[in-house]
């Protein structure tokens, strides 16, 4: 996964916070959907759309 952007557009004490367990669970998301090639925003924006999705049809 891309990480790092040459120029950032937000400061790094801004970036994304999650526990290890939120992150493994992350990485896996993106391993099994194949975005793992993905900057790291675009896979948390995906993953947390798929869990509102699914917790929208589980209601």
């Amino acid at each position: 996964m891309t990480t790092h952007k040459k120029n950032q557009t937000a400061p790094r004490h801004a970036g994304i916070r999650c526990t290890g367990q939120q992150l493994d669970a992350i990485l896996r998301f993106a391993e099994e959907r194949k975005l793992d090639h993905q900057p790291l925003h675009i896979v948390v924006a995906e993953f947390w759309r798929y869990h509102a999705h699914s917790d929208a049809k589980a209601a």
